[in-house]
C-alpha cells in the first residue's frame, strides 16, 4: 500500500512570520542599455540674445548724437560708430547664423572707417552721399534679422514688442537716408523751404521722416521734387501699415500670454 508523503502543516503563526512564507519572485534587473538616456543639459542661450531693449537704447541714442553733434566730421564719424555698433548688436539680439555674424563682423568696421575716411577727406556731397548710403545700408540688414527672429520667436514677450518698435525706428532712419540721396543726386534742395544757399541737415531729413511716417505733417519742411514726394507717400502707408498690422497684433498677442500666465489653473 502507497504511504502519503509527508505534508507539512504550517500555522497561520508561522505563516505570518517573515522568511518562513515563499520568496516572492526578485524584480528582473533592467540592462544598461535598455536603461532611459539622461535628458541633455539645456543650452546656454548666446550672449545678448533677444536683446532688443538695449538695441532700442542705441537707435534713441543715435538719433541724440545726430541732433548734438550735428554734421561736422566728428559728428558723421560718431553716428557711423553708434550705427554700426546698433547693427551689429541687432544680428546678435536676432541670433543670425555664426557664419553671417561672422560676414557682418569683418564687413561692417571695414565699410565704416572707410564711410569715416570718405567723409573726412571729401567734398561735402561725397560725404553726405557715402554716409547716407552707409546708413541705408546699415538699416537694411538690421530689420531683416529682427524681422526673421520675430517671425520665428516661439514666445511673445516684452522684448519682441522692443524688437517691432526698433524696425519702425530703423523704417524711419532708412528713408531719412533716402530722402539723403535723393537731394544729393538730384542736386537741387530737396526741402521747398531751404534754397541755396542754405543746406538742409542730416537732422532735419530725419526729423523729416518721422513726421512723415507718424503722418504729423507739421507743414514745416515738405518735399519738392516728385521723387521726394513719392518716397514720402510711400513712407507714411508704409509706416501705418506696420502699426495697425505688426505692432497691433504682437500687443495683441503679449496680452494674451500675460492673461494665460495669471489666469488660475
Amino acid at each position: 500500500m502507497h504511504e502519503p508523503d509527508d505534508i507539512q502543516i504550517r500555522t497561520p503563526t508561522e505563516a505570518a512570520l517573515p522568511g518562513t512564507g515563499p520568496e516572492p519572485d526578485e524584480p528582473a534587473e533592467v540592462p544598461a542599455s535598455d536603461a532611459l538616456p539622461e535628458e541633455p543639459p539645456a543650452e546656454k542661450p548666446p550672449r545678448f540674445a533677444n536683446s532688443y531693449g538695449l538695441v532700442l537704447v542705441l537707435l534713441i541714442a543715435s538719433y541724440f548724437v545726430l541732433a548734438v553733434a550735428g554734421d561736422h566730421h566728428y559728428g558723421r564719424m560718431l553716428s557711423l560708430i553708434v550705427l554700426a555698433a546698433t547693427t551689429w548688436l541687432a544680428l546678435r539680439a536676432s541670433q543670425v547664423q555664426r557664419r553671417v555674424l561672422r560676414y557682418a563682423v569683418a564687413f561692417i568696421p571695414v565699410a565704416t572707417l572707410a564711410a569715416i575716411a570718405l567723409s573726412v577727406f571729401g567734398s561735402e556731397n561725397l560725404a553726405r552721399a557715402v554716409t547716407a548710403a552707409l546708413t541705408g545700408l546699415l538699416v537694411i540688414v538690421a530689420p531683416a534679422a529682427i524681422v526673421k527672429r520675430l517671425a520665428t520667436h516661439p514666445i511673445i514677450s516684452i522684448n519682441t514688442f522692443y524688437g517691432a518698435i526698433c524696425v519702425y525706428l530703423l523704417i524711419a532712419m532708412f528713408f531719412a537716408s533716402m530722402f539723403t540721396l535723393t537731394g544729393v543726386l538730384s542736386g537741387d534742395s530737396f526741402f521747398a523751404q531751404i534754397q541755396p544757399p542754405q543746406k538742409a541737415s542730416t537732422i532735419d531729413f530725419l526729423y523729416f521722416s518721422f513726421t512723415t511716417i507718424t503722418t504729423v505733417g507739421y507743414g514745416d519742411l515738405t518735399a519738392q521734387g516728385d521723387v521726394g514726394r513719392m518716397l514720402a507717400v510711400l513712407e507714411a502707408v508704409l509706416g501705418q501699415l506696420y502699426l495697425i498690422t505688426v505692432v497691433a497684433l504682437v500687443v495683441q498677442n503679449l496680452g494674451q500670454a500675460r492673461r494665460k500666465k495669471q489666469s488660475p489653473r
